[in-house]
């Protein structure tokens, strides 16, 4: 840590200490004739004879400690993590499609030759969503899970404990089912409304799907559409990342592109399980090089010596009074 001064110029004050006691001596009192006894060299010298001179030596430190004081000592200092960060929710595709395991070969245990468990696009996506939590401790992040319908798992939180274990507690909806449908808008819709009021610096959506909307493609249904979805993440200041994964991750992400571009937001493609977890890195980078800070700052240290230049001029004061002049 370097020290410094803020107003170095103003050291020249510091001058003004000798032309104050030259003055004093030049108005001292002159000495009245004193009959030159034989005993007085011999006199022993007192207490207050020997420590006049410390009432006036207090008070000159005291002046010079003013003007450093005066001068601002800085101390450059690692700037603490006391950022706001970003609100940011994840916004998770559980449709049967995401229980197909194309994303990735298996991986075998070269001790045994046993292979892994089989991997599905879920649980990939949940690793490479996982090590993106890891890498914003900093970050509230919230996790929404959708299918036909969209439900929030959690509110963007600084628990990232509590959030990985909700994240691995995600189950994927079975075919067949009713509510088995892919319904993109109205998870874009609640990722708005919950992120409508926060304050942070920033307020993001990351979605990964794969594949197109078809809630609201439905000829009877009433779900709101992602572009009408992306209105009110544009209304609201909220960015819309979406990653689209699998074999179908081209055609996924095309139906996203004008969803993504009404928020200022990108849409990435990812094929494979390599590809995700590089589409989650620069997604991270991406949000992170939006707050770049300096690491170190300026911080004022005058204010001790400002606190001990009073002491020591009210010290040397009281001396003098109590001590030094004459008790009338």
């Amino acid at each position: 840590m370097n020290g410094s001064l803020h107003d170095p110029h103003l050291l020249w004050l510091a001058g003004l200490l000798p032309l104050a006691l030259g003055w004093r001596l030049l108005r001292r009192p002159q000495a009245k004739a004193f009959a030159p006894y034989a005993f007085v060299p011999q006199l022993p010298f007192s207490t207050r004879q020997r420590t006049r001179f410390l009432p006036l030596a207090l008070q000159c430190c005291a002046f010079l400690l003013l003007v450093i004081a005066i001068a601002r000592p800085q101390q450059q200092e690692r700037a603490p993590i006391t950022e706001q960060g970003i609100d940011l929710l994840l916004c998770m595709d559980l449709s049967s499609s995401m229980s197909a395991t194309d994303l990735g070969a298996e991986e075998s245990d070269p001790s045994d030759g046993t292979q892994a468990p089989v991997s599905t696009r879920l649980d990939f996506a949940r690793r490479a969503a996982s090590t993106f939590i890891k890498a914003r401790p900093h970050d509230r992040i919230g996790l929404i899970a959708f299918a036909r319908d969209a439900r929030l798992v959690s509110p963007p939180t600084l628990d990232h404990r509590s959030l990985q274990g909700l994240l691995q507690d995600l189950e994927i909806t079975p075919a067949g089912r009713k509510d088995d449908a892919t319904g993109i808008g109205t998870a874009l819709a609640r990722a708005a409304v919950y992120l409508k009021d926060a304050t942070s610096n920033s307020k993001v959506v990351i979605l990964l799907t794969d594949g197109e909307e078809t809630v609201a493609a439905e000829t009877s249904s009433s779900a709101i559409k992602p572009m009408d979805a992306a209105s009110l993440c544009r209304d609201w200041g909220v960015r819309v990342h979406a990653i689209a994964t699998g074999p179908d991750a081209p055609a996924a992400r095309a139906s996203l592109q004008s969803v993504v571009a009404a928020t200022r937001g990108q849409a990435f493609l990812a094929p494979d399980a390599v590809a995700l977890q590089q589409v989650y890195a620069a997604i991270d980078e991406l949000e992170r090089t939006r707050f770049e800070r300096l690491p170190w700052q300026q911080v004022d240290r005058f204010q001790p010596i400002l606190l001990l230049a009073v002491a020591l001029w009210l010290l040397g004061a009281w001396m003098r009074r109590r001590w030094w002049e004459v008790q009338r």
